[in-house]
């Protein structure tokens, strides 16, 4: 808006403030307290926080890499939006995804425009006003994804965001309009970048779209264009009425999304798949494999395939889940994640040797995946070759220092090799990381054994079992008297 125009009216009667106003008059200090964000604007300060205490979260309940580059499958546990589960009964993503964020730097980008965009819409709106428009600019982010990508994962504020940058630019352009000098403010171009880069984020980033922005923009233009018709008003039946047609018109957008993908196999495979995940978890194996068989009858995929082949190897089907490895492999021959799950699948049969064999492959194709170093460590440990195994251990533990499936198969292999207080020294670190593995706590069992700490030994017997730990035979046999095998 020019310096000569005067702004709409708030809700409280005062004129709505420009955006990074620096032509403010000057107030004494003795009369003029400086306002927090709370009391500038509530409701983009809860929103402020929301997002950040979700974020610490993420990272505080899954791990240091959700910082950066937080797995899908993370982000899907964490109700990310994903069109098989949003459309296949569980809408409360739309609107859950908006408080998650892919990576530290993408949260840093959306509270920036937050707290620049945040308090001048709540100042032209008024706070019930501008909540209402930031949720359903949000929902409609949403809603645009999924239209555009049904099966991307995607999270983020940014739907929401772009809203109110849409009433922004809808004020600006058909309210009091600005001036190119106000436009070029330090200030508002900084701004302008931010959305840039939230766009060019957006457009490289997984889990970030900008059919979401593109969304969550026209939605937040045109609200603002309705509640600004009566801003002299507190809430009325006419703002009621807006947000009640905008619901309804999403609600049956989002039924006829539905409706649309519902045919679609790939949508309905993946659909299955993310269905056979918490059985999977749960050690339901065949009941996770009704789920996997209906996927993969679908729609083939590598991941299918392999959560398959596991529970295969679970029931003792062996030869099944290699069928299922090789279905793999003829769509990715160069995946590391195939070849180290038919590896699993080799060590499962007794065979050593081949199970080296791809694991060896794995790690020629992704010499820096910590997992398949321990795999191959855990493989010298049946062969007996413990030294070996350390090496490999200590290759794993470079790469990841915290991986407590090393540090329990080093912990073992130091055991059979005598080093008592090594071994418990791995293995309670490695109980500590991961309180919900049983393995480490029946290998120290068999540490306390051999130094005669029967007690001990049997609390981690017991704590073991009650985590269903089932040990494999090799490591059953372990003598108490340390015989190499």
């Amino acid at each position: 808006m020019t310096e000569e125009q005067s702004a709409p009216e708030t809700t409280e009667g005062q004129s709505a403030p420009k955006l990074f106003d620096e032509t403010a008059p000057e107030k004494t200090e003795s009369t003029v307290k400086p306002a927090t964000l709370l009391q500038q604007a509530p409701v983009t300060a809860a929103l402020f926080a929301a997002n950040m205490i979700v974020f610490i979260m993420l990272v505080f309940l899954t791990s240091a890499r959700s910082i950066l580059v937080p797995t899908e499958q993370t982000l899907i546990d964490w109700s990310a939006n994903f069109g098989p589960l949003t459309l296949g009964g569980e809408p409360w993503r739309i609107i859950s995804n908006t408080f998650l964020h892919v990576s530290v730097f993408h949260l840093a980008i959306n509270l920036y425009v937050l707290f620049n965009l945040g308090p001048y819409a709540e100042n032209l709106l008024g706070s019930r006003r501008m909540f209402a428009l930031y949720m359903l600019s949000g929902v409609a982010g949403s809603l645009s994804s999924l239209v555009w990508n049904p099966l991307q994962v995607s999270a983020g504020a940014s739907g929401a965001l772009f809203g109110l940058f849409g009433c922004f630019v809808e004020e600006s352009v058909l309210g009091s309009g600005f001036s190119l000098k106000e436009i070029l403010r330090p200030a508002r171009v900084m701004l302008m970048i931010a959305v840039v880069i939230s766009c060019v984020y957006g457009a490289f980033i997984p889990g970030i779209d900008n059919a979401a922005h593109l969304g969550g923009f026209l939605a937040g233009a045109l609200l603002s264009n309705f509640f600004r018709q009566d801003l002299k008003a507190t809430w009325n039946k006419r703002d009621s009425a807006v947000v009640g047609v905008s619901l309804t018109a999403l609600i049956l957008a989002t039924s006829a999304e539905y409706f649309s993908v519902r045919t679609n196999p790939q949508f309905l495979a993946m659909l299955d798949f993310q269905n056979a995940l918490p059985l999977l978890k749960e050690k339901k194996y065949q009941e996770a494999l009704t789920c996997l068989n209906a996927a993969a009858a679908r729609s083939a995929s590598v991941e299918i395939y392999l959560k398959r082949a596991n529970a295969y190897c679970k029931l003792g089907r062996h030869e099944d889940a290699i069928e299922d490895c090789n279905s793999a492999l003829a769509l990715d021959p160069a995946s590391p994640e195939v070849y180290l799950g038919r590896g699993y699948v080799r060590h499962c049969q007794n065979s050593e040797g081949l199970a080296i064999e791809d694991i060896n492959t794995a790690i020629g194709l992704d010499p820096k995946n910590p997992v398949a170093y321990n795999n191959r460590a855990w493989s010298y440990a049946v062969l007996g070759s413990w030294q070996t195994a350390i090496e490999d251990c200590n290759k794993a533990l470079a790469l990841a220092p915290e991986l407590a499936l090393a540090l329990d198969t080093r912990g073992l292999c130091y055991l059979q090799l005598g080093e008592h207080k090594l071994a418990t020294e791995d293995l309670t670190k490695a109980a500590k990381l991961d309180p919900k593995d049983g393995a480490a706590l029946f290998h120290r069992a068999l540490v306390n054994e051999r130094l005669g700490k029967e007690k001990e030994a049997a609390a981690d017997r017991f704590e073991a079992q009650r985590l269903r730990y089932e040990p494999e035979s090799w490591e059953a046999s372990l003598s108490r008297a340390g015989n190499k095998h």
